[in-house]
């Protein structure tokens, strides 16, 4: 009988063990798995002003750390749907859990109907790589952000 009640007990505890093992490996795949959506570009204050054919926006960008890590973009491009592309290095902090906001934002689109993507790239508070894309869609007299994956 007290030899049974060990054996059960060893199958518990052997039981037991490979849960937390398997507990462990599941945390730790979770971990290494890159944080998606570290930071999210968002435009507020849209505002169409008539000048040369098309008129042009302004507006006030956010970038927004979800992550809680902070982030610094040392680089950003963007290009036109009508042609062409724009790229620079910089320099933009955002805080662990903070919103850089950048006021005064300026499109001028070349058409009626035009596309720009913007993509930044950095490093978040860990050092791990991010990239930021979004596209800005532009229709006439109306500013639409989208997310790009």
């Amino acid at each position: 009988m007290i030899a049974k009640q060990g054996l059960q007990l060893i199958i518990i505890a052997a039981g037991l063990s490979v849960a937390l093992i398997c507990s462990l490996a599941a945390a730790s795949a979770l971990a290494e798995e890159p944080i998606l959506d570290a930071v999210a570009l968002r435009v507020s204050d849209v505002k169409h002003e008539p000048a040369g054919k098309y008129g042009q926006f302004t507006y006030t960008r956010e970038f927004h750390d979800l992550a809680g890590l902070g982030a610094k973009l040392r680089h950003g491009r963007v290009c036109y749907s009508s042609g062409g592309c724009i790229s620079a290095p910089l320099e933009y902090v955002i805080e662990p859990g903070g919103v850089l906001m950048q006021e005064g934002q300026f499109l001028m689109p070349m058409s009626i109907s035009q596309a720009f993507d913007f993509t930044y790239t950095g490093e978040n508070g860990d050092g791990d790589e991010i990239t930021v894309k979004a596209r800005i869609l532009v229709v006439g007299d109306q500013l639409e952000l989208q997310e790009l994956e």
